[in-house]
């Protein structure tokens, strides 16, 4: 007999987004699914497409909470309601290819494992929601293991991963979290004992628009990576402190106009970041967005006192 997959879609506020979701979701290849949609106190005509989706179909199910209580909220509210044997989380903005599901149940079969994770395509649209550029991103791990996890979130996003239902409902999303609830969520599994396998198959779009994410939040995310951090810091070892210490206080610099240059030097001296191709490019990166930023604040105080001075 087939395992059955639970699809949960969590979804605030953006109708159109879910259609294209869902279309990924009835596109797939692999038929032994049931759909939860998890709407977080939608005020656009969510309600109303999610219910007529239930009426066609009687794989979908459609919980609608009454005000936002966020992602974490929703995804929990799906895992307390699925029957599957496995989980595959969605996000609205988000998109499965066709073989997504049969790739992952699949594997999950063969290995009698509890949890995997595949490649994505990085989608980049602009305000008029035109595709501007693609980006395929692999990881090269065969198996991600919990010390591995604690140097970095290698797993990604939720859309791209698949888990045991029961594993999934052992451990459930810190709904305290303000962000990285995902990572935190694949280190509870993965602290267990448990290891992630590595799909290195492109199997999600993940696009990055310019409409409201977390991940745009700079407060937010701040709250969620430091809360992480310390949560996690017993375990790592002391170059997984300096690499992790150096991601956080990078971040917290690009995004703080008052940061002045010898809290970047003392923070680009926590880790050797130089050595390693890709945190090169990203500290590049990021030291380029918080000079603008930097530059922007400048601008903006003198026009403040030019206009003081005028008045």
């Amino acid at each position: 007999m087939e395992a059955l997959v639970s699809c949960i879609i969590t979804t605030h506020n953006r109708a159109e987004l879910l259609k294209k979701a869902m279309a990924s979701v009835l596109a797939q290849t692999y038929p032994f699914l049931e759909i939860i949609i998890v709407d977080d106190g939608s005020q656009d005509h969510t309600a109303e497409v999610c219910r007529a989706w239930t009426k066609e179909d009687h794989r979908i199910q459609y919980i609608q909470v009454p005000y936002a209580q966020g992602a974490n909220h929703a995804r929990n509210l799906g895992i307390q309601r699925a029957n599957g044997k496995y989980i595959a989380f969605l996000d609205d903005d988000d998109q499965w290819l066709p073989d997504k599901i049969q790739s992952q149940t699949r594997t999950l079969e063969q290995n009698k494992e509890l949890f995997c994770f595949c490649s994505k395509v990085l989608v980049y649209v602009d305000q008029d929601h035109k595709v501007t550029r693609r980006k395929v991103s692999v990881e090269s791990r065969d198996l991600v293991f919990y010390a591995d996890l604690l140097t970095y979130n290698w797993i990604g996003e939720t859309s791209k991963i698949m888990v045991q239902t029961q594993l999934a409902r052992s451990v459930m999303f810190d709904e305290q979290l303000t962000s990285a609830q995902d990572y935190d969520f694949y280190l509870r599994i993965l602290q267990r004992g448990h290891h992630a396998i590595n799909i290195k198959e492109p199997l999600v779009h993940i696009y990055i628009h310019q409409g409201p994410r977390i991940s745009t939040s700079s407060k937010k995310k701040f709250q969620g990576q430091r809360k992480v951090l310390i949560k996690y810091y017993k375990d790592m070892s002391e170059e997984q402190k300096r690499r992790q210490l150096h991601h956080y206080r990078m971040m917290e610099w690009s995004k703080n106009p008052k940061r002045n240059v010898l809290f970047l030097k003392n923070t680009l001296a926590l880790y050797p970041w130089w050595k390693n191709f890709t945190l090169f490019k990203r500290n590049i990166r990021t030291m380029l967005v918080g000079y603008r930023l930097r530059k922007q604040f400048r601008s903006e105080t003198l026009s403040k006192e030019e206009y003081k001075g005028t008045a």
